[in-house]
């Protein structure tokens, strides 16, 4: 409802008190002119109180007489507007947010708004110490690159590694030159375990090859790539299996064993055989397939005695060629020329055959 607020002598809290009440009611208060004394010419005691939005706050009170929300004493809410009418904008009541330049979520302490609602490209929180830099923000991950990345002050701390010389290049360092830091540079690696880094073929990925060196790092020599080898005195490129020894190369020996004879560079697997009382070959067998027949050859004529055969290569005394009736008179043989004298001359069976008379 609608009331005209008239009063006539009454006390100033008197008069707010019932304003009060009529704004509690739901009444609201129409302008009325004010008693200024010249009414008939008396104090007519009438006071007119505006309160145009009904918050119960009279006009000359109120910031927004429009507004019912505002007005003394509301609350102040973060809005962009004077709630309460103290002449002040969403105080206590506002956010502070932070330029957040590398966008990590953290922004500068020294580049901030207050507002409601955080505008793009700032946040709630502002304590980035290097806000150029997305890897630097409080709890990141501190790295090895000489900057403090979590922002607590320290560069680089817990990143240092224990680093080893690699004289080489091979990858691979020298146990003895350890090092502890973050990142030495060139010259230095991660992994240790090299036994010789003057030498970039010998470390723990190599393989190992037959040359006396331990190639792998492991401890072992020539290890599972070793060979067998046999003394080769003659130079036949046989050797004797008696002198069997392991190793790559050690010089004198070969890794063709076999050799029955390594005084003898004639006598090897690869030589033929040949009839000399020796196994040429070194097969066990002694002149095997290359023997002849021989017969005994007493009288010196080339010929030798059937009964007297043997095998052999030059038994000495003996020929290849039989058929010596008498092997103890020379004229007589298959070459002699018969003669009248009651003999077989030429041992062809007869006697005297063609020159009797």
């Amino acid at each position: 409802m609608d009331v005209i607020a008239t009063f006539k002598g009454a006390p100033k809290m008197r008069i707010a008190a019932l304003m009060t009440g009529l704004a509690l009611m739901g009444c609201r208060v129409k302008d009325a002119p004010i008693d200024d004394g010249s009414f008939n010419g008396e104090d007519s005691g009438i006071v007119t109180i505006t309160d145009v939005d009904g918050d119960g706050y009279s006009a000359e009170e109120d910031c927004n007489d429009e507004d019912e929300l505002l007005h003394p004493g509301a609350s102040e809410i973060c809005d962009g507007i004077d709630n309460n009418c103290d002449g002040e904008i969403d105080e206590g009541v506002s956010n502070t947010y932070y330029e957040d330049a590398d966008e990590d979520g953290f922004g500068d302490a020294g580049s901030s708004i207050e507002a409601c609602e955080a505008p793009e490209g700032y946040v709630p929180i502002g304590n980035d110490c290097n806000d150029a830099d997305e890897t630097s923000y409080p709890g990141a991950p501190e790295q090895c690159d000489g900057v403090d990345n979590d922002c607590d002050g320290e560069i680089d701390e817990d990143t240092n590694s224990i680093w080893y010389a690699d004289a080489d290049d091979d990858g691979f360092g020298d146990n003895d030159t350890l090092i502890k830091d973050c990142n030495p540079g060139p010259g230095y690696t991660i992994d240790d375990g090299d036994c010789d880094d003057a030498d970039a073929d010998i470390n723990p990925d190599a393989v190992e090859v037959c040359d006396e060196a331990d190639n792998d790092c492991d401890g072992g020599i020539d290890e599972g790539v070793t060979s067998t080898w046999y003394a080769d005195t003659d130079g036949d490129s046989f050797g004797d299996a008696d002198t069997e020894t392991e190793g790559c190369d050690p010089g004198g020996y070969i890794e063709t064993d076999g050799d029955c004879d390594d005084a003898d560079a004639d006598i090897n697997p690869d030589a033929a055989e040949v009839c000399d009382g020796a196994d040429n070959d070194c097969d066990g067998s002694v002149d095997e397939g290359v023997t002849s027949t021989w017969y005994a050859d007493t009288d010196g004529d080339s010929y030798g005695d059937d009964d007297t055969a043997t095998e052999g290569c030059d038994p000495g005394g003996y020929t290849e060629t039989d058929g010596d009736c008498d092997d103890a008179d020379a004229d007589i043989n298959p070459d002699a020329t018969e003669v009248c004298d009651e003999a077989d001359n030429d041992c062809d069976g007869s006697v005297d055959e063609g020159v009797t008379s």
